[in-house]
């Protein structure tokens, strides 16, 4: 005998949670490639350009470092060429003097 009552029970299928369960799991490993992708190419590209301008600033010091060098060596060479010159010069004056000596010394007068 069936009974029908005034206030019914509802009666709620019931579900099984596996699948929303693996829904959600399969969002979130989703967003994790994601973030995954763009923190793996967040960290490449940073590496890059701080190799790069690692680079450029090694060359850049290379290049100032080179050039500061053959400006020093032309200058030494200058100074060095200068001083010769006046040693040259000297060497003459010493050496007109070693050789005037004696013939100045025959035109004197004798006393």
């Amino acid at each position: 005998m069936l009974t029908i009552s005034a206030y019914p029970i509802p009666a709620f299928p019931t579900v099984s949670m596996a699948p929303l369960f693996a829904t959600w799991s399969n969002i979130a490993g989703l967003y994790r490639d994601a973030t995954q992708a763009s923190t793996q190419q967040l960290l490449q590209s940073s590496a890059s350009i701080i190799q790069e301008h690692t680079l450029r600033a090694f060359i850049s010091a290379s290049n100032s470092c080179a050039d500061a060098l053959a400006k020093n060596a032309l200058s030494v060479q200058q100074q060095s060429l200068g001083r010769f010159v006046d040693a040259n010069q000297k060497a003459m004056g010493v050496m007109g003097r070693a050789f005037m000596q004696p013939w100045i010394g025959m035109m004197q007068p004798a006393k």
